[in-house]
C-alpha cells in the first residue's frame, strides 16, 4: 500500500527555519543561471515579505515544497502584475500531490486578496499541469509560456 501522507500548506513566515532550504532549492533550480545571483541574495529575496507571499508544503512534518505569489511589474507585460512563481517540489516528494496543493493554495490566497488574475511563466512540459488547475496560455515567449488564471471573474 502506498502511503502518501497529508500535505499541509503554510505561510513561509511561520517557518523561518525553512527559508534557507527554500532558497537553496530556488538557487539550484533557477537562480544559479543568473551570474548576479548568489545564495545570499536568494535567501534575502525568499525571506522578504515586500510584494510577496511565500508559502511552503510539509508532508508528515517534513518540508516538501514551496511557492510564491508576488506582485511584480514586467515591462514586457504591463497589465500582468500578480504572479505565481517558484512552485518547487524536490525530486523525492514528487508525485504526492504537493504541487497541486501549492497551486490550489495560491489560487485560494489570490481569491482572498481579491486579485483579479494571476499569471505564471513556465516551460512547455508544465502546461498540462497548470491547465488542469484552470490556467490558460495567453502568450508564448522563446522558451517559456505565460499562463493566466482568472481568479475573481
Amino acid at each position: 500500500m502506498c502511503h502518501r501522507g497529508i500535505v499541509k500548506i503554510s505561510n513561509l513566515v511561520d517557518y523561518p527555519s525553512a527559508i534557507e532550504v527554500v532558497a537553496n532549492w530556488y538557487f539550484n533550480e533557477w537562480d544559479h543561471k543568473d551570474s548576479e545571483a548568489t545564495l545570499e541574495s536568494v535567501i534575502e529575496k525568499v525571506s522578504s515579505i515586500l510584494n510577496r507571499t511565500a508559502f511552503v508544503a510539509h508532508i508528515d512534518g517534513e518540508l516538501a515544497g514551496a511557492g510564491e505569489l508576488k506582485y511584480r511589474e514586467y515591462s514586457d507585460y504591463p497589465s500582468y502584475n500578480n504572479w505565481l512563481d517558484g512552485i518547487y517540489v524536490p525530486t523525492e516528494h514528487r508525485g504526492k500531490g504537493i504541487s497541486t496543493a501549492l497551486i490550489e493554495f495560491a489560487k485560494s490566497k489570490s481569491f482572498e486578496l481579491q486579485i483579479p488574475a494571476i499569471y505564471l511563466r513556465c516551460e512547455d512540459h508544465l502546461v498540462k499541469l497548470y491547465e488542469s488547475h484552470g490556467f490558460q496560455v495567453v502568450c508564448a515567449e522563446e522558451t517559456k509560456l505565460i499562463m493566466e488564471f482568472k481568479v475573481n471573474t
